[in-house]
């Protein structure tokens, strides 16, 4: 049997040979049972059909398998999402179908940690402010004054990979760490002092506010326009994990009544695929018109000084690319040999 595997997602070359060149390098003359597509393009409704005879399927963050790509994917074994959440997967329509999926858990927690605590940073230190006033040669110290982080509390919101590396982090810089979490651990409590509350307990004692828990239906606006009164006026809040986690409208009722004057922060976002898409300056038609609301809204958000947006790239540098492609050739490989996957996946839905 020759296996069809179609990358989707694949923007630039390195990435396409690199894959290319550890695949043929961990299946050997294997590879020649293979037949591999790379695509620039997500999989979603409107294309399946285009791809209905291969039988892996790579992802990343923009691809939407829902159950109708899910009805005409008739050949598909496997699907590899090259992202840590699974919430654009459909996953029990998958499991209906006999496909298998696979995530990648452990490849960037690292680099989201990093990427988050840099965040913190920034709003601590009035980063965007201080770049904006300096754009336009003003260089005073207006509006600059910072806080210092030594001694101030977090609050991280689920310490799975990611958030136990940010309790690390945190802990180093001399901060008090609080979370939340449905399965506290034992080791963050013995080697970092976190202490266990409940989220009400966190929102109002937290000078810094990291949401870091994954996406699914028991989590949706889990910060919303109730709980976000809780927070302390100068709070500083971070939303590294997924948009739609925190109501965007609750930020909004939160910086007109002067909450969260320390700053907002967020590397996803609701309405993030429209406003991602934003550069190309398309009206694309598999944006729902709650998607388009949910991004106006978000646009709102950047009239704050104290506000700072990046593009989802908290995931992003050299290092966690390259463990990302060897995670996927790794599960790849091992379901060609074994018609099984290197380790056993737990989903949210």
């Amino acid at each position: 049997m020759i296996w069809k595997i179609g990358f989707f997602e694949i923007e630039k070359d390195w990435e396409k040979e690199l894959y290319i060149q550890k695949l043929k390098e961990i299946l050997k003359e294997k590879i020649e049972d293979t037949k591999l597509y790379f695509y620039k393009e997500p999989l979603n409704e409107i294309n399946a059909k285009q791809f209905r005879d291969l039988n892996i399927i790579i992802i990343h963050a923009e691809s939407r398998i829902n159950s109708t790509v899910v009805e005409n994917l008739a050949n598909t074994k496997l699907i590899i999402t090259r992202t840590t959440g699974t919430d654009h997967i459909d996953i029990p329509s998958c499991e209906k179908s006999g496909i298998l999926v696979a995530n990648c858990p452990v490849y960037a927690s690292i680099t989201v940690a990093e990427h988050t605590v840099a965040l913190m940073f920034a709003l601590a230190r009035k980063l965007r402010i201080a770049i904006d006033k300096s754009k336009i040669l003003d260089f005073s110290k207006d509006g600059l004054m910072g806080v210092d982080l030594l001694g101030k509390t977090v609050g991280i919101i689920g310490t799975g990979r990611i958030g136990s590396e940010i309790a690390r982090i945190a802990y180093g810089i001399g901060m008090k760490v609080l979370a939340t979490d449905i399965s506290p651990s034992a080791e963050l409590i013995e080697k970092y002092k976190v202490k266990y509350v409940d989220l009400e307990t966190l929102l109002k004692e937290s000078n810094v506010i990291i949401v870091m828990v994954p996406y699914y239906s028991q989590t949706h606006h889990l910060i919303n326009k109730e709980n976000i009164k809780l927070v302390k006026d100068e709070a500083i809040f971070i939303n590294t994990a997924r948009g739609p986690i925190v109501d965007t409208e609750a930020l909004i009722w939160a910086l007109k009544n002067n909450k969260l004057q320390g700053g907002i922060a967020m590397d996803v976002f609701e309405g993030e695929r429209v406003l991602l898409e934003l550069q190309n300056m398309l009206i694309n038609k598999t944006f729902t018109a709650e998607e388009y609301e949910k991004a106006l809204k978000t646009l709102n958000l950047l009239n704050y000084p104290n506000v700072i947006f990046t593009p989802h790239v908290a995931y992003y540098t050299k290092e966690a690319m390259e463990r990302v492609i060897d995670w996927v050739v790794e599960n790849v490989s091992r379901f060609l040999v074994c018609q099984a996957l290197p380790m056993q996946y737990k989903f949210y839905f």
